[in-house]
């Protein structure tokens, strides 16, 4: 899965650099966070996805099932291309049979707002496994080793990849669709 960040981009944020060795750790990382992002969101969004699934269109409607919707390719019944019109976020067809759709969908390069918080995720993570802590330090409210001291308030709540109440309902209003998903892809 394409993740919504690269290794450069969390580099910029923290103002290191990785070392080679470290990048293979770095990218899965950012995969991940991108995978928790989708999740949160309730669909795929990045890169450019060619999808095609059967509908059953209500009344000559069918609402497409992923954004953002780039174009609609076909629209088939028994086989056979039929007249379509697209409309923003649904197609119409004559009749309520079912239809092939096939279609473009996701964005060109992934939003900022989800690279941003793709390198959040990736480096609250991250800090638990330069701590030696693990993926996520669970309930340690605690730590210190010489000089160095680790508390969580939250009782680490907030380690390994979680994002704050707010900042998924943000991404479900501005990146989601609900529970509709895909189910085919291809290409």
């Amino acid at each position: 899965m394409t993740a919504f960040a690269e290794v450069n981009d969390l580099e910029a944020l923290l103002g290191r650099t990785f070392e080679a060795f470290q990048q293979p750790q770095i990218t899965a990382l950012l995969e991940s966070a991108s995978s928790h992002l989708r999740a949160v969101a309730g669909q795929h969004l990045f890169p450019v996805t060619v999808s095609t699934y059967t509908a059953y269109p209500s009344a000559g409607r069918e609402d497409l099932p992923q954004w953002p919707v780039v174009s609609v390719d076909t629209v088939t019944r028994d086989g056979a291309p039929i007249p379509f019109t697209y409309r923003p976020g649904y197609i119409l067809v004559s009749g309520s049979d079912p239809v092939d759709v096939t279609f473009t969908w996701g964005f060109q390069t992934a939003p900022e707002e989800l690279t941003r918080l793709a390198c959040v995720l990736a480096a609250q993570a991250l800090t638990t496994l330069e701590l030696g802590l693990g993926l996520s330090a669970g309930g340690l409210s605690s730590l210190a080793i010489d000089d160095f001291k680790a508390a969580f308030a939250d009782g680490g709540a907030s380690t390994g990849m979680t994002l704050t109440p707010h900042a998924a309902a943000a991404v479900r209003t501005q990146f989601g669709r609900g529970d509709m998903h895909v189910l085919e892809t291809n290409g």
